[in-house]
């Protein structure tokens, strides 16, 4: 057992039950909700998230990791409303995606994992609030300025002790490179959640990754996918596969779902009227048909369950 931060304050991993460890509450940029805060609908998106996380709760999941930085218009005081009113946990982030600020550009690693550091240790925006996970984001190649957010993100994870969770873009094999950066710095693998694997389809990469012994994450799971890859239930039954070879030690899943803020009502954003599911999704679709194909209860228990406490609790795969 350990003590993790949520945005309601210190969270016994033992808690932490059916954990979704890749998702979003908002999707909008920094300084959004200061500069416009006729985009961001809050009352709207307020009534949206307690219709999906009182639906998600009821349905059994007990935990969301809140990946979503400064950069994507992090929202902690609405988390804090959300897991009040409906009993969901949150834990949400500091970090950067792809959007990294400029005034980042260029500067120490330490000069920026102390801005980091002061998140998790003494709170955000001015809150109490503390983060409880690290995220950083690459393209591929990785840029100077992803480096440094990297290199970065390992800086404050050796002075916090909170693990790192990274997103790489479809179709590539980045995260080896991710991982190769942060164990440079010092970080152990099992500290490490390389995310968006679903949408990459290669077993040697994927193996390749459980064999350094960092944890997966299957999280791109929604009824839309990508165009260029194959629809869900193609992956479904890949993932099947993979779990058979012995990754579900490694795996997590999730949806990288969001409520969305500030781009509500824009065109080609998803909606509850495209997913009626929301953050039930894999609870009503790909787990079912990964049981249907074989899979043991036990090893949906080992990811949705057994896998992000071990995660957080630093332990390994």
């Amino acid at each position: 057992m350990a003590t993790i931060n949520s945005v309601l304050g210190p969270l016994d991993t033992t808690a932490l039950g059916f954990t979704l460890p890749h998702e979003h509450l908002i999707d909008s940029s920094a300084g959004i909700r200061i500069t416009y805060p006729e985009l961001e609908l809050r009352d709207q998106a307020l009534d949206m998230a307690l219709e999906s996380f009182n639906e998600a709760k009821a349905g059994g999941v007990d935990t969301i990791v809140e990946v979503s930085p400064m950069d994507l218009g992090r929202d902690v005081l609405l988390m804090k409303e959300v897991s009040e009113k409906t009993g969901v946990h949150f834990i949400c982030c500091t970090g950067s995606w792809l959007d990294i600020p400029r005034s980042f550009w260029g500067r120490d690693k330490d000069f920026v994992a102390n801005l980091w550091v002061r998140e998790i240790e003494q709170g955000i925006d001015g809150t109490e609030i503390k983060a409880g996970i690290i995220k950083v984001a690459t393209s591929d190649p990785i840029t100077e300025q992803e480096e440094l957010m990297l290199r970065a993100s390992a800086r404050t994870h050796l002075r916090t002790g909170i693990p790192v969770t990274t997103h790489t873009p479809a179709e590539s094999r980045i995260g080896l490179e991710q991982v190769r950066i942060l164990e440079e710095e010092g970080v152990e693998p099992h500290q490490i959640y390389v995310g968006h694997l679903s949408n990459t389809l290669d077993p040697d990469y994927h193996r390749k990754l459980a064999r350094l012994g960092v944890w997966l994450g299957w999280d791109i799971n929604n009824p839309f996918g990508r165009p260029d890859l194959p629809p869900w239930q193609g992956r479904a039954d890949y993932l099947k596969e993979r779990l058979d070879e012995g990754l579900a030690e490694n795996m997590m899943l999730s949806h990288d779902w969001n409520i969305v803020l500030s781009r509500i009502g824009s065109p080609g954003m998803p909606s509850r009227k495209q997913n009626p599911d929301g953050y039930l999704w894999l609870s009503r679709a790909v787990i079912p048909r990964l049981l249907e194909s074989g899979v043991a209860d036990s090893v949906i228990d080992r990811m949705m369950i057994e896998n992000p406490k071990r995660y957080f609790e630093g332990e390994r795969p």
